[in-house]
């Protein structure tokens, strides 16, 4: 693994890939480290709302038939992996 953490002066940069990376997946990941309101980090978005938990957020996916199943699932899943 590669990391360098650099200051741009400009629209582009350049980077050299090392020999063992040529013909792999590679990722490159730009943020920015300068934070200085904690905030900023903390805060999501949701539906047009600032809100700091992710709870309910993945509700529209959600299947309200099968909400039952899920209660015993994993003792279900055991159950049937060994044979019990």
């Amino acid at each position: 693994m590669i990391r360098e953490v650099i200051r741009p002066q400009q629209n582009s940069f350049t980077i050299n890939i090392p020999n063992s990376y040529i013909d792999r997946e590679v990722e490159f990941i730009m943020f920015p480290l300068d934070f200085n309101d904690k905030q900023e980090i903390e805060t999501i978005k949701i539906s047009g709302q600032k809100s700091k938990s992710l709870r309910g957020v993945f509700n529209k996916y959600s299947n309200n038939s099968k909400i039952e199943l899920e209660e015993n699932a994993w003792q279900n899943h055991i159950m049937e992996k060994y044979k019990i």
